[in-house]
């Protein structure tokens, strides 16, 4: 049976109408759709509002079904993180690199999460292990993942004292553009 409140949430979900999109997914829970469908991108709904406390109680009941999927654990440990709590996100991104050792996105959260809470040697080596792995783009993981202004900062302040290992364009702290 197809559930249109679903279908029309993930319409409004494509389209960046978040907060449509997170009422459509709870009239889909509410009409009998699989739980386990839903709240996924129940969750991705509320992160990209910027609700990021909703965010994590969506990822957690996730994780519920299934504790060990390495990306749930990394959007919870970045919406942890948005949130204020680098503790729990640095908890949920290293359960997220256990279960994945090759996330690279979730060592760039981890190095970030480190960085945040004073660990500079542990967030060298995570950031030094995303490098070695790559596949981040420095711009679309600033822009999908460091949602707060305090994250968009730490997040723009690593990426630029490092940018020469990244090997991608890069934001300058000027606002130009270098491509290395």
């Amino acid at each position: 049976m197809k559930n249109t409140a679903f279908t029309q949430a993930q319409r409004d979900f494509l389209r960046g109408e978040y907060g449509r999109a997170i009422m459509g997914f709870g009239t889909a829970l509410e009409t009998g759709m699989d739980a386990a469908r839903v709240h996924l991108p129940l969750g991705l709904a509320y992160f990209r509002n910027s609700d990021f406390m909703e965010a994590v109680a969506e990822f957690s009941r996730v994780l519920e079904l299934r504790p060990s999927d390495d990306q749930v654990l990394f959007l919870r440990g970045m919406a942890r993180f948005n949130a204020g709590d680098g503790a729990g996100a640095l908890s949920d991104l290293t359960a997220a690199l256990d279960a994945n050792p090759n996330r690279v996105a979730a060592h760039v959260g981890r190095s970030l999460a480190n960085r945040s809470l004073g660990h500079d040697r542990a967030a060298e080596h995570d950031l030094q292990q995303a490098v070695t792995r790559g596949g981040v783009e420095v711009e679309l993981f600033l822009r999908e993942y460091c949602l707060s202004p305090y994250l968009q900062h730490l997040g723009t302040t690593l990426f630029d004292t490092h940018k020469a290992a990244w090997g991608r364009t890069v934001r300058g702290s000027r606002g130009s553009t270098t491509t290395q």
